[in-house]
């Protein structure tokens, strides 16, 4: 009786043990992890406080020829302003901008600037962008926030 008790205190005493290193490879991957970029997210456009649109989808895409430091950012369903951009991005801290990009949805190539981009804890997502073709070039700066619907 007494092996069946050392048995199954070495047993449960393994287990606690292996979840407990489980546990410590999670915290250190996370540590070492970047923040996921690339996805799908609800947001909102604001000019100033005042609300403009929303929620519409925004989708970012890996730009696999251009390289692991940019990404395509987009209004999905073209509900805000019908824009798709490559942007810089610093996946280590979740920040991306461009100081000047052109719309790949248009043959004029309308330039776009995305300033103080962000995604914190890769799922809120948060950004300025302007437009030449608004009524007086680049004159607003559009805040859009919002979260991650589809990774």
């Amino acid at each position: 009786m007494k092996k069946i008790i050392y048995l199954l205190g070495f047993f449960i005493l393994g287990i606690i043990v292996s979840c407990e290193r489980e546990d410590a490879n999670i915290e250190t991957d996370d540590t070492n992890n970047t923040v996921k970029v690339v996805g799908e997210w609800e947001v909102m456009a604001y000019n100033d406080s005042t609300f403009i649109q929303g929620p519409f989808r925004l989708t970012t895409l890996k730009n696999t020829p251009v390289g692991n430091d940019s990404i395509t950012l987009q209004d999905s369903n073209s509900q805000f302003w019908p824009f798709q951009v490559k942007v810089s991005t610093n996946k280590m801290d979740g920040t991306f901008e461009t100081k000047l990009s052109r719309c790949e949805l248009w043959e004029e190539g309308i330039g776009i600037k995305i300033q103080k981009g962000i995604i914190i804890n890769s799922d809120s997502i948060y950004f300025e962008i302007q437009f030449e073709d608004d009524e007086i070039p680049y004159a607003n700066t559009y805040r859009l926030s919002g979260h991650r619907i589809i990774e």
